[in-house]
């Protein structure tokens, strides 16, 4: 590989450039389109009821306690909501601000652990990949609570190799970790610690795993975790944390919801999901490279190990859903970096296999992102073609403008691979990859803004404007047949009060088409409304 070196990578200007670039592809547009079911509105309906109430130790969906996630997540979007509004906008910014920190926090440990273009790298790795550039944009709680159990991870390796400062680390480490636990639960710490454990093992090097070590980092979990846990415990009793430790376990060794799927769901979903880095880093798979210090072999292999623990602890969990295996994303963007950067100082080569795999992913991603407005377009012809239930087939109903300009994604996706085709065939390596890694991002916030829009109108969008309809009235509003949290968060349900005799409740129900049999259990209700599948109901 003859590598033009001097080129963009040696430019102080990146430390810089990735927050900025970061914070120009998550936050914008974040506010355009409503909150999907369930964790969006799940979460900022929790926020939501935390305003409401001024009750911000208590966790609770409908005013009922909800025993299922901690609050620090819903803390950072009361913070925004508190600034921006009760909306869309607020629910989804911690998460953008999240990708802001990693896009600093990648680079900084980068360059720290290796050199300056070792952080650019992995920056871009992990802001440039399909599935980090979506989840930034969302509602949902992973990102913090990965960003988290990354950031206790490496300040546990950083620990390691320190010896007069190490306890320092292991506290910090022991912190974050308990950040953790507080965002979502202690997931946080297992991965962590199956990890030091791994490395331990691995490296037959006892730095990695010390008794002192894991005090420090138990005490530290306990003190951040423990200040909530012990005040929920004084003001609500045991119930709230036995309920909690209960859900933990069904999550793990139930299907919770439906959500269902094939034993390598995961590694599908990584290695599409977190395209094009997940290619990049199966060239880091190998031995001990010759003049690879052991450190920096340590933490590679720490890395491997983390990705294999994420992959198999998610497999053998029983709910199959897309972000559960999300925390790969910081090993995969880093084994990324890694093949880069060495194939650039001519360490590695770049073999026929990575070539024909790139080709091959970004096919089928371009099939995928044809088929999307293809469909829209023949939306009545393909409805012959499969079997469909009642509501999505009057869903599909629903008039949508689809048009040739929703091909736009397609070709922004081919003019951002042969531009880095031609930078490729000159040699310029940095600049085919920078542009495959800055164009990635870009071609997904194009594909939400021609794509997520009409999608939301066929799914759920009657919903919300019935409920929204009924926003700051003193009603209620249930579904039939299919849970949603929808109703409470978009109908601005407000608070019980104490004494319910003086306040006159409208209710309403919403019912899918699906289930339209459910309406002779209840022949006294009214239907005041039809619209895109959903039928709404007055008792």
């Amino acid at each position: 590989m003859d590598v033009k070196h001097g080129l963009i990578f040696d430019r102080k200007a990146w430390a810089w450039i990735l927050p900025i670039a970061a914070a120009l592809f998550y936050i914008p547009f974040i506010g355009g389109v409503h909150l999907f079911d369930w964790d969006e509105i799940n979460f900022a309906e929790i926020s939501r009821e935390m305003i409401r109430t001024h009750d911000y130790l208590t966790v609770q969906v409908n005013y009922q306690p909800f025993f299922e996630k901690p609050p620090l997540f819903m803390w950072m979007q009361v913070a925004c909501m508190k600034v921006f509004g009760v909306n869309e906008f607020a629910a989804r910014l911690p998460n953008a601000i999240a990708g802001i920190f990693i896009s600093i926090l990648l680079f900084q440990l980068g360059r720290h652990w290796k050199d300056r273009r070792f952080g650019i790298l992995w920056s871009l790795s992990y802001m440039g990949s399909v599935l980090p550039a979506l989840y930034h944009k969302s509602g949902i709680i992973d990102p913090w609570f990965n960003l988290f159990i990354f950031s206790s991870l490496a300040s546990w390796y950083e620990g390691s190799q320190q010896k007069s400062s190490a306890s320092g680390w292991y506290w910090l480490s022991g912190l974050l970790s308990g950040l953790a636990i507080m965002t979502k639960g202690p997931v946080g710490p297992l991965l962590i610690g199956i990890t030091v454990l791994a490395i331990r093992i691995f490296s037959r090097n006892g730095r990695y795993l010390r008794f002192p070590s894991i005090l420090i980092f138990i005490i530290g979990n306990i003190f951040v975790a423990g200040i909530w846990f012990g005040l929920n415990w004084i003001n609500n009793g045991p119930d709230f944390i036995l309920a909690f430790l209960k859900y933990q376990y069904e999550l793990l060794t139930q299907s919770v919801a439906g959500h269902k799927g094939f034993p390598g769901y995961h590694i599908v979903v990584t290695l599409f999901g977190v395209f094009p880095a997940s290619v990049f880093a199966l060239g880091a798979f190998r031995k001990k490279q010759q003049g690879e210090i052991q450190s920096q072999y340590d933490l590679r292999a720490m890395m491997i190990l983390l990705l294999g623990i994420v992959l198999i602890l998610f497999s053998i969990v029983q709910s199959k859903i897309v972000h559960y295996s999300s925390m790969s994303y910081f090993p995969v963007s880093f084994l990324s970096a890694w093949f880069l950067s060495n194939a650039m100082d001519k360490k590695v080569k770049w073999s026929a296999w990575h070539g024909a795999l790139l080709i091959v992913i970004t096919t089928l991603i371009l099939i995928a992102i044809w088929v999307v407005p293809w469909v829209g377009l023949h939306i009545q012809d393909m409805k012959s073609y499969f079997s469909l239930d009642n509501f999505t087939r009057i869903a599909l109903d629903t008039p949508v403008k689809w048009d040739l300009w929703d091909y736009t994604p397609f070709a922004i996706l081919i003019l951002i691979f042969t531009i880095a085709i031609l930078f490729w065939r000159n040699a310029e390596y940095e600049r085919s990859w920078a542009t495959i890694f800055f164009g990635m991002p870009l071609f997904v916030n194009i594909a939400l803004i021609f794509f997520i829009g009409k999608i939301e109108t066929y799914t759920q969008r009657a919903a919300v404007e019935f409920c929204q309809s009924k926003a700051g009235k003193h009603i209620d509003i249930s579904t039939i047949g299919y849970k949603s949290y929808l109703p409470y968060f978009y109908a601005d349900k407000p608070a019980p009060v104490k004494d319910h005799s003086r306040i006159m409740v409208d209710r309403f129900h919403i019912l899918r088409a699906d289930k339209i049999n459910r309406l002779e259990e209840h022949t006294d209700w009214k239907v005041v409304g039809e619209k895109n599948g959903y039928i709404f109901l007055e008792e």
